[in-house]
């Protein structure tokens, strides 16, 4: 069943913003054809590994799947819907930026090890949350935890996994300032 107006408001998009979403979907091809063209070769391997490339290869499909879903909601006129998924494309462009930025094996380690950190403080909050306790079970705090430490292990003394992979407290500073903005770009504060 669709939204009160869908048809209409989709036929309306498609002719007032036709050479956006066409650009939209060229580039969006592009880059799926590049991802899916074969194996690839890397020449220069200096500061990356398999790791790193599998992280990227995961993040760009993670990037290419929400940019597609921005699309296919701005043509059915689900704009509030859509930003939001911009936020999380960002988001997910800022971790591509930071992972490259430079120590990419370091940064990737730290990455993911930040995930399972969050995962674990998730996992402590079920435990303290009615209707939630049976669902954060020994077994996977265990599993969270031992995941964690065999990244931990890889990484210098001392690096704190806890706070965001950015250095930011929360979330990336661009996420942040992205709130303060509204749909004319301008800050709101």
């Amino acid at each position: 069943m669709t939204l009160p107006h869908e048809t209409e408001v989709t036929r309306e998009i498609a002719v007032k913003y036709r050479t956006q979403l066409d650009a939209m979907t060229s580039l969006h091809d592009a880059v799926v054809a590049m991802m899916s063209a074969g194996s690839w070769t890397i020449q220069k391997s200096r500061g990356v590994n398999a790791f790193v490339v599998h992280t990227m290869i995961g993040l760009l499909t993670k990037a290419s799947k929400t940019f597609r879903s921005v699309q296919v909601l701005s043509e059915r006129g689900l704009h509030d819907d859509a930003n939001a998924l911009v936020r999380v494309l960002m988001e997910t462009t800022v971790a591509i930026a930071f992972i490259l930025q430079k120590n990419s094996k370091q940064r990737a380690v730290i990455y993911h090890a930040h995930g399972i950190a969050q995962s674990i403080k998730m996992l402590n909050d079920w435990k303290n949350t009615k209707g939630l306790k049976r669902k954060a079970t020994k077994a996977m705090l265990k599993q969270a935890n031992d995941g964690l430490a065999v990244y931990m292990k890889r990484l210098p003394q001392g690096t704190d996994v806890k706070r965001h992979w950015s250095g930011a407290e929360g979330r990336p500073c661009a996420a942040r300032r992205a709130d303060r903005c509204g749909r004319g770009g301008r800050a709101r504060e």
